[in-house]
């Protein structure tokens, strides 16, 4: 009996052998395994810078720096819980409160242009002043007149260029009178300056305060900049992967 040689079978698709697409979508489950992870990464990246809390870069040194301030114009008052002042050729309100003694403070426009506690707030140990309604500021100078000579908590309170809050303490020396400048120095905006008396200091009033880079809000340019140019690079990487 003659022998008869039958040629294994092989089932064709699209001009490929079944194993050849077995193969074929195995490299292409793995290379689409690939794209997601580093577009994972990438947007885990994104997201972490976006979301990230900026490190706040505040700067305190005793002295004074005038250059891009104007001075804050004391309205006179006696007595009151909130002193007020304007500040800028656009006039923007300051205020000055305080959280010692009875909390009254009096304001002298004339002369130094002094902040002092009112009745029952005398041994003034505490003042904040920053602009009303959310304002912002880059730069503050003051002079803080001690009666008693000791230390201070400067605390300032801001908003980072990413749009979240930041907070920072400077202690100091207070002898005497006592300019200082308070900067901003990385594109944070600054809402408030808390002043405190600490290791025995009180203070006869702070004087002579003036503000630079004064706004009425915070500029969301730069923010807004920021978040747009994240979603685009995310949006871009994402269309790049699926055309491949």
């Amino acid at each position: 009996m003659a022998l008869v040689f039958k040629p294994p079978t092989i089932n064709y698709l699209k001009g490929l052998p079944v194993s050849g697409v077995e193969n074929k979508e195995h490299e292409m489950s793995r290379y689409g395994s690939l794209k997601n992870f580093v577009l994972a990464l990438a947007v885990v990246g994104i997201v972490s810078v976006f979301a990230g809390t900026a490190k706040a870069d505040i700067v305190v040194v005793t002295g004074v720096n005038n250059q891009g301030t104007d001075n804050v114009l004391l309205n006179p008052a006696t007595n009151v819980t909130t002193v007020t002042g304007t500040v800028g050729q656009n006039n923007l309100l300051v205020n000055f409160t305080s959280s010692s003694g009875s909390g009254l403070l009096n304001a002298n426009p004339s002369g130094q242009a002094t902040v002092s506690g009112g009745t029952g707030n005398t041994a003034l140990t505490q003042l904040t002043f920053g602009l009303a309604d959310g304002g912002t500021f880059t730069r503050a100078v003051f002079n803080i007149n001690a009666a008693t000579n000791g230390s201070v908590l400067i605390h300032v309170e801001g908003i980072n260029i990413d749009g979240g809050f930041f907070e920072d303490d400077f202690v100091v020396d207070a002898n005497g009178e006592n300019f200082f400048t308070v900067d901003a120095i990385n594109g944070q905006f600054i809402t408030s300056i808390s002043l405190t008396a600490i290791n025995g200091a009180v203070f006869e009033d702070v004087r002579q305060v003036r503000l630079g880079g004064a706004e009425p809000i915070p500029e969301p340019a730069s923010m807004l900049l920021l978040g747009s140019g994240l979603i685009g690079a995310a949006a871009s990487l994402r269309r790049r992967f699926k055309k491949k």
